[in-house]
């Protein structure tokens, strides 16, 4: 029955419907919808006798036997096999402070900034694995950080030289090729280890579409051919080293960074005759230094001390040549980031009502940003507030952390964390100073009912960094829409509830449902001003960022990883995901009820795959949604949406050091619309209509890895 009614669903919707039809077929055979797929506690437990049993409840290992019957070849591979768990690789926000992801090495989490965690294990061979721990409720005196669950990857002490070369290239269905070289190796022996990596990426693209401008009437008065050809360069090398030092441990971290593009966009004219050119050319250099030193301090105690040092130099230069104009901006940028943080963990203490565990620290921070833009327009300087622009950020947070665990099955962490920030801008904007201070609280929660049942409950308050681009100002030719830098606004404020719900079940199934509601403040959007250039005398109308309104949102997300064996199709899994968002504001310029900007309110996924050892094959074949979402200007109004793209991926290894793998992508074709109005948004008429489409690409791409 339940078969017939999921066939029912996807005959009945697209994509949409396919997702929920998938997801009645995976919740059906989870929670048991038919008695012969039902699943019991014993069943489950069975299931589970391969992972090693810990002494501490919060902690699940998984020896590397464990994740063998895949293949994995880096512990990245082996992330992704734990039942349950999510990898999440942190965020690009600025400081150390509550960015990182969900994985720990070794006990700790890497130093760095720019070398993200996906790419540190992306490095480390599956041969160095010793283990994996899956860690909840603060186990082990570990900084969650307010994650539910956390991955530790306990590297073998002595795994000697290793490495790989890895050489590929991406087929495009334009006819480009495009080239990548990986090269990395590694030494772990007596305590100390080396690594070292190199990537290297190049290659031309093609994208083509077409623009169809339209009046209020329906009178087109533009319509275009698009055609665009684009190369890009990328170049990282990363270095580390990791030994004892001075009575500690020492890990260092160093890597460079090119990222180079040119681009070259040309609108055939139909309507009226002509042509319009695009050229862009952009260059970014990056290198960073991290440095982690850790103690042991007596009774029981940890130091850890972490600094990090980065620098970024970035130009560009864009010309914009029409029938009626032709517009020129040259930008040069440099962006540094200084951060000290150290941290003090206690020994646990064990007494009559639970286990407790304390850890203390503070973080400092500086962030500036110097941009100097050149604007011309018909060959003349054009001059605009935040064209000249620096702004710093003096940014600390101390916290103190709390984890009791009140019995093997329930725990319970408490922070405390004190923000506080001084912003400074200075340039043609003018100068500003903003003194910022949040106190934000965490609660979290964590109990297991019985095996292979986790719930967790978190409450806590966050604050969102301002972007320094807020500060700078920024400008649109072709639509007439000039933007100008305010040093004088604060950061949204949230206060966040949720709960999470996680079952595993047989050896690799999980399935997680996670409701989120948001409340924020301070929410940034966009308005009108009117005022007098510098060197100029009649008026101008800027946009400009402030503060306008709050916000409420709420996320439904669901996921369901359900194995295929117990229906007869052995090393089969089917992936589902699905995620509900809904938001809403006071729009500042309209003053109605809205969802949030670039909001999404609807993605899915899924996916298919199987494992066969026999022949050392796996495959996987899925979709995902495509994107959607509207956003609101001060003059305008745009919204995009894409339809679902289809993948698939093959891979081979003939033996424990050779691996062959290839991907297929299908992109479909997008399509964006945009509104320009003549004034206001919502009080005056609007301009034009136009609608930018975009052809969906095919790429594939083949990976040949060698390791030693």
């Amino acid at each position: 029955m339940v078969f017939n009614l999921v066939e029912t669903r996807l005959h009945r919707s697209g994509g949409r419907g396919l997702a929920l039809g998938a997801w009645a077929l995976g919740l059906a055979a989870v929670l048991g919808a038919d008695p012969a797929f039902a699943l019991d506690d014993d069943e489950s437990q069975t299931a589970s006798a391969a992972v090693e049993v810990a002494a501490d409840d919060r902690v699940t290992p998984y020896q590397a036997d464990f994740f063998s019957e895949f293949r994995p070849v880096t512990a990245l591979d082996m992330i992704y096999r734990i039942p349950g768990f999510q990898f999440d690789g942190g965020t690009s926000a600025r400081g150390m402070a509550g960015t990182q992801g969900n994985v720990l090495i070794d006990g700790d989490r890497p130093p760095t900034r720019s070398d993200t965690l996906y790419s540190i294990l992306a490095r480390i061979p599956a041969s160095q694995v010793l283990r994996i721990e899956l860690v909840r409720g603060g186990a082990g005196g570990i900084d969650m950080q307010g994650k539910a669950v956390v991955a530790n990857v306990i590297r073998k002490p002595d795994a000697g030289v290793s490495g790989a070369v890895s050489v590929g290239a991406n087929l495009v269905s334009t006819g480009d090729i495009q080239p990548n070289l990986y090269l990395q190796i590694q030494q772990q022996r007596g305590g100390r280890s080396l690594e070292g990596s190199l990537q290297l990426y190049h290659g031309p693209g093609a994208q083509n579409g077409y623009r169809i401008r339209t009046a209020p009437d329906g009178t087109v008065l533009l319509r275009a051919l698009s055609t665009g050809d684009y190369m890009f360069d990328q170049a990282e090398a990363t270095g580390v080293y990791e030994g004892p030092l001075a009575g500690g441990r020492l890990r260092a971290n160093g890597l460079f960074s090119y990222n180079g593009s040119d681009y070259a966009f040309t609108d055939l004219l139909v309507i009226p005759f002509g042509r319009e050119d695009s050229v862009s050319q952009e260059e970014t250099f990056k290198g960073e230094m991290a440095l982690r030193w850790t103690r042991s301090l007596p009774r029981g105690a940890t130091l850890e001390l972490v600094g990090s040092q980065q620098l970024i130099h970035s130009t560009s230069d864009g010309l914009y040549d029409t029938p009626d104009f032709t517009s020129q901006s040259l930008s040069d940028e440099d962006r540094g980031e200084s951060i000290l943080n150290g941290s003090v963990q206690f020994a646990s203490l064990n007494t009559p009502l639970g286990a407790w565990s304390f850890e203390t620290g503070s973080e400092a921070a500086l962030n500036w940003v110097e941009s100097d833009t050149a604007y011309r327009f018909n060959g003349d300087p054009l001059l605009l507030p935040g064209d000249d622009t620096r702004v710093e950020e003096l940014r600390s947070e101390s916290f103190i952390t709390g984890v009791w665990a009140a019995r093997p099955n329930l725990s319970l962490e408490t922070t405390l964390r004190y923000e506080a920030s001084r912003i400074t801008a200075t340039g043609s904007a003018g100068e500003g100073e903003t003194t910022l201070s949040f106190l934000k609280p965490r609660l979290n929660l964590g109990w297991t009912p019985k095996p292979g049942h986790q719930w967790n409950f978190k409450a806590e308050r966050n604050a969102e960094q301002l972007s320094f681009g807020s500060f700078q100002a920024s400008a649109s030719f072709s639509t007439g829409v000039f933007g100008r830098g305010n040093p004088d606004i604060r950061p949204a404020q949230t206060w966040l509830a949720q709960a999470r719900y996680e079952r595993v079940y047989d050896k690799q199934g999980a399935f997680t449902a996670e409701l989120t509601h948001e409340w924020i403040d301070d929410v940034l959007g966009s308005v009108i001003v009117t005022e007098i250039p510098p060197g100029e005398t009649d008026p101008v109308t800027f946009t400009i960022t402030r503060n306008v309104a709050d916000a409420t949102r709420d996320t439904l997300k669901l996921t369901n990883r359900l194995p295929l064996d117990r229906f007869g199709w052995t090393g089969g899994m089917f992936n589902t995901s699905a995620t509900w968002r809904r938001s809403q504001t006071r729009d500042p310029i309209t003053l109605e009820e809205r969802r949030l900007s670039s909001e999404q309110p609807f993605l899915w996924s899924l996916s298919l795959s199987r494992n066969l050892t026999a022949q050392r094959i796996s495959w996987t074949v899925g979709a995902s949604s495509g994107g959607e979402g509207r956003s609101y200007g001060a003059r305008t109004l745009s919204s995009w949406r894409s339809d679902p793209f289809v993948y698939g991926s093959f891979s081979y290894r003939p033996d424990d050091t050779l691996s062959l793998s290839a991907d297929l992508n299908v992109s479909q074709p997008s399509e964006s619309r945009f509104r320009l109005f003549e004034g206001v948004r919502g009080a005056s008429p609007a301009a034009y209509d136009e609608v930018n489409f975009s052809q969906g690409q095919i790429q594939a791409s083949v990976s040949l890895r060698r390791s030693f």
